[in-house]
């Protein structure tokens, strides 16, 4: 029997945390799922997920990775898989989605003509 204590929830309660930070920074600067176009957002998101847990899954199957820790559930969705590296993923994609979007919204901005330049 496996037997819960709270701290079995930290790594994955942290991670829920830090999504829903990045989804607030996203909706208040519409860069992804809130942007103009959040189906193109959403498809990429998945096909960065996918393509990170199939790299898990070959790492997994060669012997690199092996899990572990007290701060995490003990759900595997396959062997030496937890549920934790998912929403881990899932974080790691929209991070560096969120990230890409405010890096291209301030290289497009105009820049200002400094005094005394210009026509």
């Amino acid at each position: 029997m496996i037997t819960l204590h709270w701290t079995s929830f930290l790594y994955l309660g942290l991670l829920l945390g830090c999504l829903a930070c990045m989804a607030l920074v996203d909706r208040r600067a519409r860069l992804v799922l809130w942007s103009s176009r959040p189906a193109r957002g959403a498809v990429v998101l998945a096909l960065g997920v996918v393509a990170f847990l199939a790299w898990d899954l070959v790492a997994i199957d060669q012997g690199f990775y092996s899990r572990g820790g007290a701060a995490m559930t003990g759900v595997e969705l396959a062997p030496h898989l937890p549920l934790e590296e998912l929403f881990f993923v899932l974080f790691l994609v929209y991070v560096t989605l969120v990230l890409h979007g405010l890096v291209h919204r301030v290289l497009r901005r105009p820049r200002p003509v400094p005094r005394g330049e210009g026509a």
